[in-house]
């Protein structure tokens, strides 16, 4: 059971060059990363990859230290900066609070506050808020919220938190009780105000959280109550939705944080109401069996939304009159916050709004990281299969909804689940695409072979969703899309067939029941290479995946490969125990001896052959998008001409005999699946499975059967090791 999914960094603590080993060759991955020894580390690979390399063989092929650029550069950029806008703001207002508009000074002058505005502009705007909220006056609370919003702008730009602070307070429950009190008579031809009105609203909730949180009052102390009496403010904190029941253990505004290098930003900047934030959920010791799904800590987007106490609560008295009923400086109100992905508008009262969200920044905040954004977690799960067990399994960004289609992603070789933040913030920023699909991530250590990760993306499947549905309720969770990259796409189609005995039989020609060995790595044996097809998985979108194997494992990078892969000795003392044990009955160079997916991706290893044959009688909707790196030529203005291959893997190995469709992307290997067109191309196909489970009124599509074995039905629970029995 995978109940953690957090990444320890303390393989960069006390790193010093000096206690690096002489000899590289030698280095667990622990000693390599340090500093120096990293750089000579990388050098040792990239000269045993140009030893192993066939003469002729394409300079493209030197590609391989950096099949998914670990290291280099981030995912995504995000720093938490000014924009340019609010220092030249900051330059100009300095100095003097800028003039009110005309209008606003009309309304001014009705109160007969001209004078004291002109002579002390913050206290006027304090009488003319007790003035307005005393009659309730849409005027006045109009020119209330827009005044103090101009001055806490100032005093922001200014240093003054304090005023800051105040304005911003007044400015925001004068803009609430002007939007939410039913008590306040518009006025007919008020609706140029409209946008105005909205403006100082968030900007004014904007500036208010913000000096919560620096106050350390947000996100509060898990009572649902956000209270200073001293600093004039009693809040309710309320979550709305799937998230009822979460206490945030931190919030901060997406305003502060700009993001870079994704190709769409989706936030609806000032289109809506109220203020995105990024809230921060950690996991939680619960019965729920969610819980064990999430990540560590889950960066999500959140829409607050802040309302003046309703009336009601005493009778015959407004919310102006309520609200200022125990103390004139105390505001009492409650803050909402939405989850923006779930719902994009909200009623209050008898208004209907549409809420102001941003859903890439939360992303981009949890790689803020740069282990995590640099992929440096892929290059240590590589080299040390057994660092952090607990950070690799299936997990899921948001709760099981039985009303939507499992979409699972599968990282390929030197990678990890954070390579997809591009794909997925496409995705969830389509509306139809969001509200019909959830999505999940397989992480996994990518230096073992790929059938044996193959079997341990089948068992934490079969535990996902029998812990999620047990009693199978969910139609939907039946028609499962995988979309894998390069050696991810093998492991996905790794549960869409029926194995036979055509794997096993490349280890002996006896039967594995007549083995005799320590039960754990029998058990291991007969996991791996006896296995059913999960009938749930519906279609599965392969990205540069090399159904051919790899030109790349050869004797030099098989050789470096179980040096340098932790884990692999261990595994080999485990396995000479087992073939002493059954002496005579191995084949030679039988998969059992295969301890690296190097070794695994092998072109000529005979299971890369059984493979596809037996994708062929899977029955699976298969898709194949391949890459086609770029050809430079000296001529610049030139028309462009592509390679049969995207650096790596070559265009004809990408493609199998049996999809359905077929798509060529000009990208690189390691970037191929968040490039533009593929991410596209991923979004129509994921459209057309909905659509086809649409014409089918709703009901689950066939499963093709597969001829061996019992038929199965839709019904059947995930119990893959005993269905396995039969086959042997």
């Amino acid at each position: 059971m995978k109940s953690n999914h957090s990444v320890q960094l303390d393989i960069f603590e006390n790193s010093g060059f000096s206690d690096a080993p002489t000899m590289p060759v030698e280095l667990s991955f622990g000693g390599a990363i340090r500093a120096e020894g990293f750089r000579h580390f990388l050098i040792l690979i990239g000269m045993l990859c140009l030893v192993g390399m066939n003469s002729g063989c394409a300079a493209t092929q030197m590609q391989l230290v950096r099949l998914s650029g670990v290291g280099y550069e981030g995912l995504v950029e995000i720093e938490p900066v000014e924009s340019k806008s609010r220092r030249r703001i900051r330059r100009r207002w300095r100095h003097q609070i800028p003039p009110a508009p005309d209008e606003i000074m009309s309304i001014i002058s009705q109160y007969g506050l001209s004078n004291s505005y002109l002579a002390d502009p913050l206290h006027a705007t304090r009488e003319l808020k007790n003035l307005a909220e005393d009659s309730s006056t849409a005027d006045g609370l109009y020119a209330t919220a827009q005044l103090a919003r101009i001055h806490a702008q100032w005093a922001e730009y200014s240093g003054e938190a304090e005023i800051a602070f105040e304005m911003n307070k007044i400015a925001l429950e004068s803009s609430s009780l002007y939007i939410f009190d039913s008590s306040v008579v518009q006025q007919s031809d008020a609706s140029g105000r409209d946008l105005n009105i909205r403006q100082t609203y968030n900007k004014s909730l904007e500036g208010f959280l913000a000096a919560l949180v620096a106050r350390r009052d947000l996100p509060g102390n898990g009572s649902g109550k956000i209270v200073n009496l001293s600093a004039g403010y009693e809040i309710e904190l309320e979550v709305n939705g799937r998230w009822r029941d979460v206490d945030f253990s931190e919030l901060v505004l997406s305003r502060d944080f700009e993001v870079g290098r994704f190709e769409n930003q989706f936030r609806t900047d000032g289109r809506g109401w109220g203020v995105p934030l990024i809230a921060v959920r950690n996991r939680q010791v619960s019965s729920n069996s969610d819980e064990m799904f999430y990540p560590e800590k889950l960066p999500m987007p959140m829409t607050a939304v802040f309302q003046i106490k309703p009336s009601g609560d005493q009778a015959g008295e407004s919310p102006s009159q309520l609200n200022r009923s125990a103390e004139s400086n105390l505001m009492r109100g409650k803050l909402v916050l939405f989850d923006p992905l779930e719902q994009t508008s909200v009623a209050v009262g008898q208004h209907q709004f549409e809420l102001e969200s941003d859903i890439t920044t939360p992303l981009a905040y949890g790689l803020i990281d740069p282990f995590l954004n640099k992929e440096l977690n892929a290059t240590v799960s590589l080299f040390n299969p057994e660092y952090a067990p607990e950070s690799y399994g299936l997990f899921m960004l948001e709760p099981f909804d039985p009303d939507k289609i499992p979409v699972i992603f599968v990282h390929g070789f030197w990678s990890s689940a954070t390579t997809w933040i591009h794909m997925l913030n496409e995705l969830r920023g389509d509306a139809e695409v969001r509200e019909n699909f959830q999505f999940w991530f397989y992480s996994y250590p990518t230096g073992k072979p790929f059938w044996e990760s193959a079997r341990e993306l089948r068992s934490d499947l079969a535990e996902m969703v029998d812990s999620l549905d047990p009693n199978h309720e969910s139609i939907c969770r039946d028609e499962a899309v995988m979309v894998g990259h390069s050696m991810g796409g093998l492991l996905s189609l790794m549960q869409t067939f029926d194995s036979g005995d055509e794997f096993w039989k490349l280890n002996s020609d006896y039967p594995l029941n007549g083995f005799q060995g320590d039960p754990k790595s029998l058990s291991a044996l007969k996991d791996s290479f006896y296995f059913r097809k999960n009938p749930s998985i519906d279609r599965v979108i392969t990205i540069a995946t090399p159904f051919g194997g790899s030109r790349y494992s050869n004797q030099a990078t098989q050789w470096f490969g179980k040096k340098v892969i932790s884990g692999t000795q261990e595994k080999s003392v485990d396995l000479e125990q087992l073939i002493k044990s059954n002496q005579g009955k191995w084949k030679e160079g039988s998969l059992v001896e295969f301890t690296t997916s190097i070794e695994s991706l092998n072109p000529q290893n005979p299971a890369i052959q059984i493979f596809n044959e037996r994708v062929k009688t899977s029955g699976v909707n298969l898709h194949n998008i391949a890459g086609q790196v770029e050809e430079k030529s000296i001529f610049p203005k030139s028309k462009a001409k592509f390679a049969d291959d995207d650096g790596v893997v070559d265009v004809e190995d990408a493609l199998s005999s049996v999809a359905i469709s077929k798509k060529l992307v000009p990208s690189e290997h390691n970037h191929v699946h968040q490039h533009p067109e593929t991410i596209e191309e991923v979004r129509r196909l994921l459209k057309v499975h909905w659509e086809q489970r649409q014409q089918a009124n709703g009901s689950p599509p066939i499963i093709p059967i597969s001829s061996e074995g019992p038929a199965r039905g839709k019904g059947v629970q995930f119990q893959f090791q005993d269905e396995v029995k039969s086959l042997r």
